[in-house]
């Protein structure tokens, strides 16, 4: 019962996310009590609120089919990636624009340094 509704919350985060992160057009939600007018805004929304649910549900889906401990790193790198994706796609539906891309390379930065720290961390051994 426990699985099932942890995948319930991952399934409606990852439909919610992919419905709000491809729509062409924001200014309407439907069921989304928020409204993006302008392409900065809706850029934004895009990226942070659609990227988060999807890493979101992949995460609770992770979680429930393994039993293996998922690294902070892996977890944070993930949500950035999945975020860095929602840029892009802002791209694609709002256009390009300077601050986006700076936020972009930003968010590629530090998910290969945390993507980095969890693969040094691995490979270390521990003496304790």
């Amino acid at each position: 019962m426990i699985k099932f509704s942890i995948l319930s919350s991952a399934a409606c985060l990852f439909v919610i996310g992919c419905y709000v992160m491809f729509k062409p057009d924001l200014s309407d939600l439907g069921f989304i009590p928020v409204v993006a007018t302008n392409p900065e805004t809706a850029s934004e929304f895009r990226s942070l609120f659609a990227g988060s649910f999807i890493a979101y549900a992949y995460l609770l889906t992770r979680f429930v089919y393994s039993y293996n401990a998922i690294s902070i790193a892996v977890m944070i790198a993930c949500i950035m990636g999945c975020i860095a994706f929602g840029r892009l796609v802002g791209f694609f539906y709002e256009g390009f624009n300077l601050f986006g891309l700076f936020v972009l390379l930003g968010e590629i930065f530090l998910m290969t340094v945390l993507l980095m720290a969890h693969k040094k961390r691995k490979n270390e051994i521990p003496y304790f």
